[in-house]
């Protein structure tokens, strides 16, 4: 029998991180989370935690080590200049990426440090701890302007965030229905690569993102410092995309309005946003919901496909539609 994902035994990871990292021993190993990769929370015999992760094979977005190594040396970047990053380790040989030999072939890991605080989701935050997080990002993003290395990473196009997803659903579209539905989605489509076309053009608007800035990927620690992790989907991006999943629109709740205001008033206090970045959110939002979609859709080799249906194209489309709607009168938006 052949594998695609195996789960690999702690206890053989917890001499793998012994050797590779000379921890003291014995190390515990607890499985945290499998998604895109396996991540394992490292307990050493001092009581220093650190996590583990071990890629998955055959992401899209990874075309080889060389992309593994481009968000590494990111980490390295963004921890030197003294942004709250989850930052990697070396090992002991003095590179940051190990490999280990799994049932489904080779897969690379590496260890990061441990991320304290809880979720932001987790914790009342004030409308100043928000615009703390919004200048945090900013000065990210200034970083990631000033970061070189020799590798090289994917870019968050409309083949991703657009082509893909869509391309994903046609095989599930079996109603006249559905048919309908994703033909609408096809032609909000066209409007939204219009749009990421026309915002490419801007100075500073395009360059190195995070690409996955949810709050689950935000902890905050008890004295209030954010710390930004997982950034597995990092490349090449839209700014105003990157600030997308931290966006809430005009019909949001009105706490959670609050709190974009708050973020949105950090970020510029410390980065600028043209008119056309700003008006664009409510479209970087629907190419946030829509590349979800593919993103899962990628992996469900892995995660299976019983998700997918004709009731997740309708909930998208009206997901989508929304967003364009609310940026109607905009000039991102050409009918």
């Amino acid at each position: 029998m052949r594998a695609i994902h195996s789960l690999l035994h702690p206890d053989d990871l917890a001499r793998l991180v012994e050797r590779e990292y000379a921890l003291p021993a014995p190390v515990r190993v607890r499985l945290l989370r499998r998604g895109f990769n396996d991540t394992y929370l490292i307990t050493a015999a001092d009581g220093e935690r650190r996590v583990l992760r071990v890629y998955i094979r055959d992401k899209y977005w990874i075309g080889s080590d060389s992309d593994l190594h481009f968000e590494l040396d990111l980490l390295e970047h963004l921890a030197s200049a003294g942004l709250g990053v989850a930052r990697p380790y070396q090992r002991a040989d003095g590179t940051r990426l190990g490999r280990l030999t799994a049932p489904e072939g080779v897969r690379c890991f590496t260890l990061l440090t441990y991320a304290d605080g809880v979720a932001s989701y987790d914790r009342e935050l004030s409308a100043s701890d928000w615009e703390r997080l919004g200048a945090h990002v900013a000065r990210m993003h200034e970083e990631m302007d000033r970061f070189e290395t020799a590798h090289d990473r994917y870019h968050l196009d409309e083949r991703i965030l657009v082509e893909r997803p869509l391309t994903s659903l046609a095989a599930y579209a079996e109603s006249a229905k559905a048919v309908d539905d994703l033909a609408e989605l096809g032609r909000i489509g066209e409007q939204l690569t219009a749009a990421i076309r026309r915002l490419r053009e801007i100075p500073g608007a395009y360059g190195v993102i995070h690409a996955d800035l949810h709050r689950g990927n935000i902890n905050v620690d008890e004295d209030g410092r954010f710390v930004l992790y997982d950034f597995d989907h990092c490349g090449y991006g839209l700014r105003a995309y990157d600030l997308a999943s931290l966006y809430r629109g005009v019909d949001a709740p009105d706490g959670d309005r609050e709190r974009w205001d708050a973020i949105l008033a950090g970020y510029l206090g410390v980065r600028r946003l043209s008119t056309a970045e700003i008006d664009s959110f409510p479209l970087m939002a629907a190419c946030r919901r829509l590349w979800d979609v593919g993103d899962w859709a990628g992996a469900t080799d892995r995660a299976g496909d019983g998700w997918i249906n004709e009731t997740l194209i309708e909930r998208l489309l009206a997901d989508v539609r929304k967003n364009v709607t609310a940026a109607a009168g905009s000039a991102m938006i050409e009918t």
